[in-house]
């Protein structure tokens, strides 16, 4: 009988966690269903990824299926999720486009699987069940993991709470396999993403503390963590799995002889190897890149200071309170109650506070950026899983059997939905909005969750308990999911490049040659590595001061400084790969026998700088449009003192729409008030003069009209008519920005002929071949 009863509670698994699995797939599947609408999100017959990040992977693993890549070309050939591609492309029919456009979908959701485990850990799979379903949609975890975003975040989450899983089964019940099986969780997750080794080893210290606190005499959770240890080392993967196969088995045939003085030396000796085989230092990385917000530049090079990247990275910048509780939880209540729940959790399980480094590492968000709020996400939905269950159990001792009590309730319900139904309707009409479908979606989820809180007290009045189950099931439900799944209906990411990227890029690809350079923004680094085969100068993964420097000074000086910059900084990029250069400005200085960065800088103008440095290679500047509402960003890496890494030279690149006019003048979206004659701008109840005001009808034709106004003013108004750039009508730079290379060579098609060779030109690039 109960063999009978244990079976039966594994198919209640097993079907939780098939309901949980295939809910999060079909959510993912809405963003297909609604990107399959647009013709400029397709590409080879299929979508394209939405993750920028994503195109190194997709670089490694079309290099790993080519058999081969170029020397220091930065792909990430062997990487983790290229060589999961890889195997995948080659076990499945499937084409490799389809393959990382939809690998995120299916294992993401796995996540669902530890968050039920882990709560039948502790007899209760139906907390799993709730929190799985949260878990694998709420903001968060689904922006980072829906379809399109290939990227490693699609195990990111999971091998961790199978980490956590394993922990606290083997603390409860000391089996084998999960002692086994822990290790290797953690050899698997350093292996899928380097970056957890803090989390790693965070999660293996509590472990060793728990372990001393509460069961301090187990000598096979100290023998784990042994183990555990082992895998931070640097020794191969194939030495660390033969270790901690021998240990394991010395431990379970030899078991008498482990006592807790040979665990001691052991461990003593496996800590003291890891902190000589450099085991803190990617630690140390990562506090000073998230937390102290240090650019490693200013500790690389010797004596130029740059501009600090994570002044303009969204991820690492601090989030408010309400954003990091709806990234997490999908709603501030949710969140609270979430927090609660886990609270009560660990109150009731102490062993759930192994979770604590994930939890915490999720609350660095609001120090270290919104990237960090989904380490949180499972955790604090297994608090919310928890909180609901106990919610239930209390629902079921409540006892109503006086008729007037429950005429009371239900007249008390009947007034609140009346109520609440009128100022529903009431809001929009205020607002002067029609009432629309999914206006009425919303709701309609409000009307069922109102019809279950009242079936509940029917239920319990006539003592329906199964009944009344399903009913709060289906409120619990409604209540936490909706917010998330409306969060899905209004999150739709577009692809990082279009169709006609894409093809230019190919385009591209038919004129360069493998060895070639592709000198842009490092925002397009992966993307062109992957459509064109190319190299690059900067890209998702390099993009330090000291790399963004020079791309921002091609782009945003005079043509001849551009051309010469570009030069010298891809022909020392290679070079710097056979003789290292702990600052490559600082190398070209050296060589060229100058001492002053600014009068070296200043010399890559004049028609007289001789290039000594032979050329190895062909070069191409990639120019596309939408760098123009980033432009300032861009600039900003070089106009700097180098002796203080701050902005020394004020400028001006600033793009906006119309917002309306009023008495006579033009109202645009950055503060600024244009006259109608275009004459003159006011910004902070200044008024300055324009020099040129010119109006494009098409960039990409080089259509314009230019209107001389005051030619001692010092800015310039560009009124874009051309629909290539969303979101930018007027555009206000100064004389600096009106004569750098990405504005003379991209807007005006002014560029040097004995410079630049433009080889492809559409709306959404152009394409300049450098010529020295």
């Amino acid at each position: 009988m109960q063999k009978m009863n244990d079976i039966f509670k594994n198919y209640n698994l097993l079907a939780f966690i098939l309901i949980a699995f295939i809910f999060s797939i079909i959510c993912r599947f809405y963003w297909i269903f609604w990107a399959s609408e647009f013709n400029e999100y397709f590409f080879n017959n299929e979508l394209m990824i939405i993750s920028n990040d994503g195109y190194a992977f997709a670089e490694g693993a079309r290099d790993m299926i080519a058999g081969f890549h170029q020397p220091n070309d930065l792909s990430y050939y062997g990487s983790s999720l290229s060589t999961l591609t890889y195997w995948i492309y080659k076990i499945t029919p499937f084409s490799f486009e389809s393959i990382i456009l939809y690998m995120s979908i299916f294992l993401s959701s796995l996540v669902v699987v530890p968050i039920i485990l882990i709560a039948n850990e502790y007899k209760n799979p139906l907390t799993g069940f709730i929190a799985a379903l949260l878990a694998s949609i709420a903001n968060s975890y689904y922006n980072r993991t829906m379809a399109g975003y290939y990227d490693t975040d699609m195990l990111v989450i999971v091998l961790p709470m199978f980490i956590l899983f394993f922990m606290i089964r083997l603390i409860l019940k000391k089996d084998l396999l999960s002692f086994i099986l822990l290790p290797f969780c953690v050899m698997i997750y350093l292996w899928w993403y380097p970056s957890s080794y803090t989390l790693n080893v965070a999660l293996i210290g509590l472990f060793f503390i728990y372990t001393l606190i509460f069961h301090r005499k187990e000598t096979i959770l100290y023998m784990s963590i042994i183990l555990m240890l082992i895998t931070l080392s640097n020794i191969a993967w194939f030495y660390q799995s033969a270790i901690i196969v021998i240990l394991f088995s010395l431990f379970v045939l030899k078991n008498y002889y482990f006592n807790l003085k040979l665990l001691l030396v052991l461990g003593f000796i496996t800590f003291i190897f890891l902190i000589l085989s450099g085991g803190i230092d990617p630690i140390l990385y990562q506090l000073k890149f998230y937390i102290f917000r240090t650019d490693l530049s200013t500790s690389l090079t010797r004596g130029f200071v740059y501009f600090n990247v994570n002044k303009t990275i969204q991820e690492v910048e601090s989030i408010d309170l309400s954003v990091f509780m709806q990234r997490i939880s999908s709603n501030e209540i949710i969140f609270l109650l979430s927090f609660i729940g886990f609270i009560l959790f660990a109150k009731q399980h102490k062993s759930m506070i192994l979770t604590l480094p994930m939890l915490l590492l999720g609350f660095l968000a609001l120090k270290g950026g919104l990237r960090f709020t989904i380490y949180a996400v499972p955790i604090m939905a297994l608090g919310f899983g928890f909180l609901s269950i106990k919610i239930l159990e209390y629902i079921e001792k409540i006892k109503i059997q006086n008729a007037k009590d429950i005429r009371f309730f239900r007249f008390f319900l009947i007034v609140a939905f009346v109520f609440i139904s009128v100022l529903f309707i009431f809001f929009y009409l205020m607002q002067n909005e029609n009432l629309n479908l999914y206006d009425f979606l919303e709701y309609f989820v409000f009307l069922i969750a109102f019809f279950c809180i009242f079936m509940i007290l029917e239920c319990l009045h006539k003592k329906d308990l199964k009944l009344m189950r399903v009913f709060f099931m289906i409120a619990i439900l409604i209540m936490s999911l909706s917010f998330a799944l409306k969060h899905i209906y209004n999150y739709k990411a577009p692809t990082v490049f279009t169709q006609n990227e894409a093809t230019l890029l190919t385009k591209l690809k038919a004129l360069a040659s493998r060895e070639d350079y592709v000198v842009t923004w490092w925002d397009y680094g992966y993307p062109i590595r992957y459509y064109s085969d190319v190299k690059t100068l900067v890209d998702g993964g390099k993009h330090l001061g000291k790399d963004n420097f020079f791309p921002s000074f091609v782009l945003s000086k005079d043509q001849r400084s551009a051309a010469n910059m570009a030069r010298l900084s891809v022909e020392y990029t290679e070079k710097s790969f056979y003789k290292p250069y702990n600052d490559l400005l600082d190398a070209m200085m050296k060589d060229y026998n100058q001492s002053n960065i600014e009068l070296f800088l200043n010399s890559l103008s004049k028609e007289d700088f001789k290039i000594n440095t032979p050329k190895t290679r062909d070069i191409y500047l990639y120019l596309p449009s939408r760098m123009v509402s980033i432009f300032s960003t861009v600039a900003s890496f070089s106009f700097i003192d180098l002796e203080t890494g701050e902005i020394n030279k004020p400028f001006t690149f600033s793009t906006s729409y119309v917002l309306g006019e009023d008495n006579g003048e033009i109202i645009l979206s950055n503060g600024i008030i244009l006259s109608n004659d275009f004459r003159n701008f006011k910004l902070n109840g200044d008024v300055f003069a324009i020099n040129s005001f010119i109006e494009f009808d098409s960039v990409e034709k080089n259509e314009y009209k230019i209107i001389n106004v005051d030619p001692n003013a010092n800015f310039y108004i560009f009124y874009i008519k051309d629909s290539s750039m969303p979101f930018t009508q007027f555009i206000l730079m100064d004389k600096n920005m009106y004569q750098s290379a990405f504005v003379q060579m991209f807007f005006l098609g002014n560029y040097d002929k004995n410079l630049f060779d433009l080889v492809l030109n559409t709306k959404e690039a152009k394409v300049f071949k450098l010529k020295i």
